[in-house]
């Protein structure tokens, strides 16, 4: 019976074919607004997942100020200064490695100047751990020392890495001894070994995570010392920027994770262990919300197709009055009507869908396409079975909710009536 309905329902959009098109375009035009800007919101987010997953590490977490990254915060901000127990936290059980850094403003002597005056200014001295370099390149990018100079190992103290254009400034190269004074008056001599090779110089630093934030966050000024020197210099760490935690493989990072911050908390940091998983929620949370969002104001003009497809049914419940008394006469029960007329509306929302979809999935490529050429990302393009099913179900119900008041008046109408209907 229902394949008869689906054929009588399809005849009758046929026989109409120019009006029924027209309805259709009022669908379609909604639906691929709305799958357009959901598949661009998917395909955005993956994009940021896949990137953060590349650089980040889904076996590493990162160790931020708690108000940075914490409970109440809507996302990651600024890098906020925190105390940290970095003995305490490579023995947690679970961590591999665990590398931080840190930064104060330093006094400065180098070398001396054409007048045999020495060279002295206050500098940014960073202090980072020399895992840094070796076991998180996907995040700091690959930090490259000039010919004849090195970076960091381990047990080194007394040693400096240099910035370029520092190293110009004091007057300095590699194999030269420069003065650092601390807090309180400690001082140290360090020896340059090695001086970084300039940013713009180095693609791969460019190119890698998070580029060269670590050897030049301060316009090329930076001095780099090992974080022990740091310590000797500004006492226990409560000035770090930033900590990155590696994982031993079999454990669960979450669980590694959560018990540094209980543990590291315990001891009078203030801090909030971020994962993978916790970035990739906020950013699923804030595209989802956007592309709901935009979704919903494209929604609109669905309503503007749903009463496209109300229009017609109702004018297509006139012109078939008398068509509709000759099948009650004949047997027709009232909802037989019904269903005949719902099937119909439901009929023209669906190919309304399907054309919307397709239309909306080539729009997103194209979108896609656009960002990649003109802002240099290229944004995965996300064709979701999910939301193609979704949208062609919903698409069906939206337009069998539109017809479903033409298709009650028409299953009520009266025998008589309808059959003397001109």
């Amino acid at each position: 019976m229902f394949k008869d309905f689906f054929l009588l329902a399809a005849q009758s959009i046929m026989h109409r074919r120019m009006r029924s098109w027209l309805t259709v375009i009022g669908v379609f035009i909604g639906i691929t607004a709305v799958v357009a800007l959901i598949s661009i919101g998917l395909g955005l987010e993956r994009t940021i997942t896949d990137q953060v997953a590349s650089v980040f590490g889904v076996d590493t977490f990162i160790i931020m100020n708690e108000d940075t990254f914490g409970p109440q915060a809507h996302g990651p901000g600024g890098a906020e200064e925190y105390t940290l127990d970095l003995a305490t936290l490579r023995a947690v059980e679970g961590v591999k490695v665990a590398a931080a850094l840190r930064e104060q403003n330093g006094f400065v002597e180098g070398g001396v100047n054409a007048e045999g005056k020495a060279i002295q200014g206050i500098f940014p001295v960073m202090g980072l751990s020399p895992e840094l370099m070796t076991e998180f390149e996907s995040f700091t990018g690959k930090l490259e020392a000039m010919p004849g100079g090195r970076l960091f190992e381990p047990g080194d103290v007394e040693v400096a890495v240099l910035d370029f254009e520092v190293s110009q400034r004091l007057g300095v190269e590699v194999g030269d001894t420069i003065f650092i004074a601390g807090a309180e008056g400690a001082e140290l001599n360090v020896t340059v070994i090695g001086i970084m090779v300039p940013p713009e110089k180095n693609e791969d630093a460019l190119e890698g995570g998070f580029g060269t934030q670590f050897s030049s966050s301060s316009d090329g000024d930076t001095i780099s010392v090992p974080y022990e020197a740091m310590e000797l210099l500004w006492g226990p760490a409560d000035d770090v920027l930033v900590t990155l935690v590696r994982t031993e493989p079999g454990y669960d990072v979450d669980e590694v994770a959560d018990r540094a911050e209980e543990t590291l908390n315990a001891r009078g940091s203030e801090i909030s262990a971020v994962t993978y998983t916790d970035i990739s929620e906020v950013i699923g949370t804030m595209t989802s919300t956007i592309s709901a969002f935009l979704a919903g104001i494209a929604g609109i003009s669905l309503l503007v197709g749903g009463v496209g497809v109300m229009n017609t049914m109702f004018t297509s419940v006139l012109e078939r009055t008398k068509e509709i008394g000759v099948m009650k006469a004949v047997g027709a029960k009232n909802s037989h009507v019904l269903t005949i007329f719902l099937i119909e509306s439901g009929l023209m929302g669906l190919v309304g869908g399907i054309v919307g979809t397709l239309l909306g999935l080539g729009l997103s490529a194209v979108a896609s396409s656009f960002i990649g050429r003109f802002f240099g990302v290229e944004m995965a393009v996300v064709a979701s079975p999910t939301l193609i099913i979704i949208t062609l179900l919903g698409s069906f119900f939206l337009g069998a909710f539109a017809g479903l008041w033409p298709a009650r008046r028409a299953a009520k109408l009266p025998v008589v009536d309808a059959l003397r209907y001109e």
